[in-house]
């Protein structure tokens, strides 16, 4: 049963897998969140970009397959199912198309390897969704993000998102500074969560520091479209909350950190997480586990 552990957060939920750059472990997180989420329901999986390639397509490095299994609903390119060792059954095609081929929803029929390749924009990846959701009735659906971006979150209200972070000794400060400043960015409230404040100011794109000298200063709350839309730092976020309440029109949650530590005794990194006070659970080494 799932519901002493971290991935129970995946049952019934969209739910996106993030992580702070290429090769920081996000599809083996996917393989290792699939693998426990089988035991429950059947998973619904597909990539933001290209995952599951043997060799990556830019460094050469060699990387972790998906693998798939029976009943498993799949999104990937008509050529990559083609090209899988495994068998399956086409569901739907899209009229989008890809440098690797038309993206398909495909349920997998016999056990093998498989190449996702996603969408191209974010607007297409709301399409899949939501034909996920509405036509095939898929409600475990599993997204592997593109790297270093959050933007992909806004294509469905309301998803959940673990990000992925590999840390060693040289990048523990930077890491421990991008964990603060997604727990505080994405706990930030809804208005429609509770009485809307008066003088409220409703901001139209992102909010980056040139932004804020433009912000009318008699107003009581700043509402910006979800927390993705946010491009400060953490003291800028702190400095300008002593002035305003900010809010999000979206909320998107964070399930959790999962951190492959290098280099470093998970003791002294759960300390220096603690001395921060960040608020969201913490995933050490999963694939240890």
């Amino acid at each position: 049963m799932l519901s002493n552990h971290w991935s129970y957060q995946f049952l019934n939920h969209t739910t996106f897998i993030l992580g702070n750059g290429k090769n920081a472990g996000k599809t083996t997180f996917m393989n290792l969140a699939l693998s426990y989420i089988r035991k429950e329901v059947t998973p619904t999986f597909l990539s933001v970009g290209i995952d599951g390639e043997i060799r990556d397509l830019i460094d050469g490095r060699s990387k972790p397959q998906i693998s798939t299994f029976p009943h498993d609903i799949v999104v990937t390119s008509l050529a990559m199912i083609k090209k899988s060792d495994g068998q399956f059954k086409l569901l739907k095609a899209f009229p989008f198309y890809t440098t690797l081929g038309q993206i398909v929803i495909a349920q997998n029929l016999r056990s093998g390897k498989i190449e996702l390749v996603g969408p191209e924009n974010n607007n297409q990846l709301t399409c899949i969704i939501n034909y996920l959701r509405n036509e095939l009735n898929c409600k475990t659906i599993v997204i592997d993000g593109a790297a270093n971006r959050k933007t992909p979150l806004s294509s469905f209200k309301n998803a959940g998102f673990f990000y992925v972070i590999s840390i060693n000794k040289r990048t523990l400060a930077k890491a421990l500074e991008t964990c603060k400043l997604l727990a505080l960015s994405s706990s930030l409230k809804s208005n429609s969560n509770y009485d809307t404040i008066a003088r409220t100011y409703q901001l139209k794109g992102a909010l980056t520091s040139s932004k804020i000298t433009e912000i009318p200063e008699d107003i009581a709350c700043l509402e910006v479209d979800n927390f993705t839309s946010i491009f400060l730092n953490y003291k800028q976020i702190i400095q300008l909350q002593k002035q305003v309440i900010i809010r999000v029109q979206t909320i998107y949650n964070l399930n959790g950190f999962v951190v492959i530590l290098k280099e470093i005794e998970s003791t002294e990194f759960i300390e220096r997480y603690n001395q921060e006070h960040i608020n969201a659970e913490l995933i050490i080494n999963p694939y240890a586990c």
